[in-house]
């Protein structure tokens, strides 16, 4: 359990009101992304919003809010944070904030899924909340409907939509993990993995060697067996990354042209030089890829300017690749501009 879901969740166990703070929206440069939260108390935080003199002024504003008596606060609102001057803050773009006060049902309702989160399997398409902008009700999001928002979020775990024609804050509660198979166990392929472990990625780690795939183990690290891992490239669901560092290049090559050809896969590298590269473009040209999906291929993969052979050193540099890759696809996720009826309470 993550230190900070083990706080959500002891403090919406206590009595009393609990304040849910979340960035709904943003402009320009901002320390956190949209969907990031926290809980305050008129005792006790848990969470971020990204720190600084917005989370400190967030906070006050909350608290002084508390003391005053919640019965006096709204139910919801969402203000609007500049990080200019006003602030002091130099990020230079502005935070939407929302402020849901959480009552019994409510805390109770977030809790169970902040725990069937840390208790149950991980779900491909998420732990999903909704909270309309005008009042403190949630509501929790599965099946189809959290599958529409997973697809329509991506990468990024929220922001505001319009639900049965009302505003409506949606949160993803759970890491938003990235998926990334891992073609190779070997030296690099375990720096790899050992270097994407703490980050927001789900690993799959396939090799055909059993006494490589020994001892590699992790919450989000799943490992596989396999005589051909060219053939589990069909099993890889739509999006994921797949990372290609095998002690073999005719393996590389088969795992390289089946997940080209899939042409609904995410980032797609292999580790090599440029003469590698040249000789797999041809390879894969004369088997009958087009140059579309040729060009899908990374290859040397890691980011540009560190030359170190060293295992750790390409693990570092492809883990920072992957990072800005998956940032990336955050920027672009297009927020659905609205959804289908009955999504609010699914």
């Amino acid at each position: 359990m993550t230190l900070s879901r083990r706080d959500h969740i002891r403090l919406l166990s206590e009595p009393g009101p609990v304040m849910l703070v979340s960035v709904a929206a943003i402009r320009g440069s901002t320390p956190r992304e949209v969907g990031a939260f926290m809980l305050i108390t008129p005792d006790a935080i848990s969470g971020t919003i990204g720190g600084g003199n917005l989370e400190h002024q967030v906070t006050r504003r909350v608290r002084e809010g508390l003391d005053a008596g919640a019965d006096n606060l709204p139910l919801a609102e969402i203000v609007r944070f500049p990080l200019g001057p006003g602030l002091g803050q130099c990020c230079g773009g502005s935070v939407e904030v929302g402020f849901h006060l959480l009552g019994g049902v409510a805390k109770e309702m977030l809790r169970s899924v902040l725990t069937e989160i840390e208790t149950a399997p991980a779900r491909a398409d998420g732990h999903w909340v909704t909270v309309p902008t005008d009042c403190s009700d949630i509501a929790r999001v599965s099946g189809t409907h959290a599958k529409m928002l997973s697809d329509s979020f991506g990468a990024a775990r929220g922001g505001i939509v319009t639900l049965n024609g009302a505003e409506t804050l949606c949160l993803r509660l759970d890491d938003a993990r990235t998926p990334i198979w891992v073609f190779g166990a070997g030296h690099v392929g375990k720096a790899v993995v050992q270097a994407l472990a703490p980050l927001p990625f789900d690993i799959q780690l396939i090799d055909s060697r059993d006494d490589f795939l020994a001892g590699v183990e992790g919450e989000n690290i799943q490992v596989c067996q396999s005589d051909k891992p060219e053939t589990e490239v069909a099993d890889i669901p739509a999006g994921a990354h797949v990372l290609i560092v095998t002690h073999n290049h005719a393996l590389d090559f088969d795992i390289c042209r089946a997940a080209l050809g899939r042409g609904d896969l995410g980032f797609v590298g292999m580790i090599g030089s440029q003469t590698k590269r040249a000789r797999f473009i041809r390879r894969l040209s004369d088997r009958g890829l087009n140059a579309v999906e040729i060009g899908r291929l990374t290859c040397p993969i890691g980011i540009q300017g560190i030359s170190g052979k060293q295992p750790a050193v390409i693990a570092a540099s492809v883990a920072a690749q992957m990072l800005s890759v998956r940032d990336a696809q955050m920027a672009n996720a297009q927020t659905p501009k609205s959804a289908s009826d009955g999504l609010g309470n699914a």
